[in-house]
């Protein structure tokens, strides 16, 4: 005979990218047990693989995981590991200071962590009086970090072709166009011109936090910058 289930409670939070509501219901035993175990083979890889299937399986609102930015995806999951595990994050974290090296553990509440935007957040760039480009963040699926690390001008070039939604004149939007239609648009840019559109990857929104602390091992205290979701979770 079946055993009965229980049903699990449902929360919202707001997705940064694009302020919609996000309803979501807390991980489970089985999805915990799929962090930890990525976890303790600490391949960065694979814990993010296992972050991707863990929301895709809480979140209650249809979105498709991949093609959200990196923000969204950091925020998501700090929501849904505050109403799962708890609100407290307890860290390990090691004074870099050379003549030190010591390990502090140090405690974050969720709450405190907030997505740090650009003070312009406009995702409309204009070249000039007349032309103008829509852009899109880039998704965690575009933003390999391993090919990303040290990118040659084409992969700088394809991530424009995905990141690109329209250009546009005085008269008219161009939203159909091929990728060589648009390499031969970029590079008609001057430098001024194109580094708008740098400065827009450069800007994007982040989830970011700094913590506080008296080092453990020296007493100095200690200001130590998290960025990013794995660095909640070293």
């Amino acid at each position: 005979m079946a055993l009965p289930q229980l049903t699990a409670p449902e929360f919202q939070t707001k997705l940064p990218s694009t302020q919609e509501t996000i309803h979501f219901r807390p991980f489970l035993v089985k999805e915990e047990k799929l962090l930890l175990m990525a976890q303790q083979g600490k391949d960065q890889k694979e814990i993010l693989n296992v972050v991707f299937q863990i929301l895709e399986s809480c979140l209650k609102t249809p979105l498709e995981v991949k093609k959200l930015a990196p923000f969204d995806i950091e925020w998501l999951f700090l929501q849904l590991r505050a109403k799962s595990v708890g609100e407290v994050i307890d860290l390990k974290l090691k004074h870099m200071k050379e003549e030190c090296q010591g390990i502090t553990d140090v405690e974050i509440n969720i709450n405190d962590i907030k997505v740090q935007y650009p003070d312009k957040k406009d995702d409309v760039i204009m070249m000039d009086q007349n032309i103008g480009v829509k852009m899109r963040y880039p998704s965690v699926e575009m933003v390999d970090p391993e090919k990303f690390e040290d990118p040659s001008i084409k992969d700088i070039f394809g991530l424009l072709d995905k990141c690109i939604v329209n250009v546009f004149d005085a008269d008219q939007v161009y939203n159909e166009f091929t990728s060589q239609e648009l390499t031969d648009f970029l590079e008609s840019l001057d430098q001024k011109q194109f580094q708008k559109i740098v400065d827009f990857f450069n800007n994007t929104p982040k989830v970011k936090h700094t913590v506080e602390y008296k080092c453990a091992k020296c007493g100095e205290i200690v200001k130590y910058p998290l960025e990013g979701l794995l660095d909640f979770f070293s």
